[in-house]
């Protein structure tokens, strides 16, 4: 199996949608013995914030812990760093490649191995959404990991 490492996960703040992505993937890697580095970060990113409790819960439902996250900017280096490029929308796409031009190859949609639809940002809104929305995010990590070869768990 070959997989692009590291695979950086990107969202706008790094509180919910990409720091979950991230969890799940590590956890899905790990349980088929694929030594795979993932790391998220955020475009939008406020020092020291935290997920939200809503976050947390829903994280949890899907076995992933975010208790000990806190947000990181998106760095020069990371996109230099990353294998590949994970994003929730076309926009941030873009963004990225008026940022660094040469690393656009590198960076698809989450949602590319299922209809390219930008996976909705969770903040602010209550619990059932959360998990709808990571379960979603875990559906599409899932397709991303069979493109890889890897097994389902």
């Amino acid at each position: 199996m070959l997989i692009p490492s590291p695979v950086l996960v990107i969202c706008a703040g790094n509180l919910c949608r990409s720091p979950f992505a991230e969890g799940y993937m590590r956890k899905r890697f790990e349980a088929a013995g694929a030594p795979v580095e993932v790391f998220s970060r955020g475009l939008l990113t406020l020092p020291n914030q935290r997920p939200p409790l809503e976050a947390r819960e829903a994280a949890r439902v899907f076995g992933v812990d975010l208790s000990g996250h806190v947000a990181q900017p998106l760095l020069g280096g990371d996109l230099d760093r990353a294998g590949l490029v994970l994003v929730m929308s076309p926009d941030q796409r873009k963004h990225l490649a008026r940022m660094k031009p040469a690393a656009i190859g590198k960076v698809f949609l989450l949602s590319q191995p299922a209809d390219g639809a930008p996976v909705p940002d969770p903040m602010g809104r209550d619990a059932a959404f959360f998990e709808q929305v990571y379960a979603d995010i875990a559906a599409l990590v899932d397709a991303w990991l069979t493109r890889f070869g890897v097994a389902a768990a």
